[in-house]
């Protein structure tokens, strides 16, 4: 009697599970109703970088900002990533300002030019700041 009940039981288990993957589970081929929403690849001019230490080593955590020459207002930010490394997407057809400040090093300033070309590849390496300043 008590095998014949497990019998009965796993049956019941199975049923359900297999119930279940047919709601979770889509058919093969199957196409979904809402369209999914995939991320867009960068169509504008992308600035990419990479921060390191004057020693050599790569600095995370450090924050750069973007904004268009002779303007004030920074218009991007971002910050570097483990590995140091940035990106940011900016319109083309102008000249920007890519500031990277980071804590205990000096602030670099490059000059951007996005009238030609689609990419520009940056390497910055910071400076400690002098003994006795602090930021």
């Amino acid at each position: 009697m008590r095998a014949r009940h497990l019998t009965i039981w796993m049956w019941f288990r199975l049923a359900v599970l297999s119930l279940s993957l047919a709601v979770v589970v889509p058919p093969v081929g199957a196409v979904p109703d809402t369209p999914q929403k995939r991320p867009r690849p960068c169509q504008q001019f992308l600035i990419f970088g990479t921060v390191f230490e004057e020693a050599g080593f790569l600095l995370p955590g450090a924050e750069i900002q973007v904004r268009r020459a002779g303007e004030k207002k920074v218009r991007w930010r971002q910050h570097s990533d483990r590995r140091g490394e940035f990106a940011a997407c900016v319109p083309p057809g102008a000249e920007y300002e890519l500031t990277v400040k980071a804590k205990g090093f000096e602030d670099q300033s490059r000059k951007i030019d996005a009238r030609t070309g689609n990419r520009e590849d940056l390497v910055v390496r910071m400076k400690p700041l002098p003994e006795g300043k602090k930021k």
